[in-house]
Order: C-alpha cells, then structure tokens, then sequence
C-alpha cells in the first residue's frame, strides 16, 4: 500500500540532529534506570552510581540546550502534506512538553542536590558546591518533583514512540525514517540528498 503521505519520504533531520536526538534519548534511558539499579546495590556502591546519575543529568541538561540552539538555527523538517491540523498541534504540544521536561528534571535534580548540602561533582571533573542553603524539606519536595518528572518523560516518551510508530507503520509515511541514521532507514527515495 502507497503512503497517503508521501512527502515525507525526503524531509530529514539533519544528522548531527540525528545525533543528539539519539544521545539525548540513551542517557535520558540510562539515568531513569540508575537510582533503580542503585537501589539493589551495596551501600558502598551506590554513592559512585548517584554520582554517575548526576553528571548524565548535567549533561543531558546541556545537550539539551545544544539540541535547542540546533532546532533555532535548523528547523525541523515540516509534518506529512495532508497531516491533520489536530495532529501538527499535538506534535508540536508533544515535543514542547519533551523539551520542558529535559530541561527541568535536570534542573530540579541540581537544586535537590544543593538543597540537601551536597556539592554536585561532573564526572570528576567540575565541583560545584551548594549556594550556602541547606533545607531538609525543600530537598524533599524538590526530590519528589525531580522522580515525578522523570516518571512524566518515560509516559511522553512512550506516546511520542507510538504516535511515530503509528506514523510508520498505519499512516505508512515513512515519518521514523526522517530521525533514523541513513543505514537504518527503509524505503529510502533520496538519501543522497542528505546534508
């Protein structure tokens, strides 16, 4: 069956979009899994990967940023000619409420950190101490915060894998194809015009 959307064939990020669409996801992935993983470790471990969970947060943090400069400066290939108007605003909602997410998350995490007088360390290579507050209850709301919007990004993100998965494989507009590396992608028409 032929795509009722065929101009999506040849709207593509560009590949260092690609890039950081793909890193960003990995480290968001690793650092929801490590407080859980560090959960069943010995307590004697567990510090070592709390502070691994934090420079990924940082650094999550400042890909996102990047990623945010990148979208200014090269915008996002436009939506499937014949995309619902109902459907472009949830996309745009969507990744809207993605990207206020990786920002704050990290955010909170770094205040939560400070709020309970902790000096936030980045892969060993920057210190930050805390700003001279400690406040035992604020690092509890702040933490609650924090978990609540890592639990909220992993729900968007798994409406955002559905919403293109339906775009693949029921609308068949080829829209995964736009992020997927040039090797991965199926039903290439114009690769080489990649830039």
């Amino acid at each position: 069956m032929r795509s009722i959307f065929p101009a999506a064939r040849d709207a593509r990020y560009t590949p260092a979009a690609i890039f950081l669409h793909w890193l960003t996801a990995a480290l968001i992935l690793l650092n929801w899994l490590l407080p859980h993983i560090a959960e069943f470790l010995a307590r004697s471990n567990a510090p070592r990967v709390i502070a691994l969970h934090r420079s990924i947060g940082v650094t999550v943090l400042m890909l996102v940023l990047l990623r945010a400069s990148w979208r200014f400066f090269n915008p996002p290939p436009p939506l499937p000619g014949g995309t619902a108007q109902l459907i472009r605003i949830a996309a745009h909602l969507g990744h809207a409420a993605l990207y206020l997410l990786m920002v704050e998350i990290p955010v909170l995490g770094i205040l939560f950190t400070w709020a309970g007088g902790r000096t936030l360390s980045v892969w060993g290579l920057i210190e930050i101490a805390p700003p001279g507050w400690v406040d035992p209850d604020l690092h509890d709301r702040l933490r609650s915060l924090h978990e609540a919007g890592a639990n909220a990004i992993l729900w968007l993100v798994g409406l955002h894998v559905a919403a293109v998965l339906i775009h693949q494989y029921v609308f068949k507009d080829h829209l995964l194809n736009r992020m997927l590396p040039a090797r991965f992608r199926r039903g290439r028409s114009s690769d080489s015009a990649l830039i």
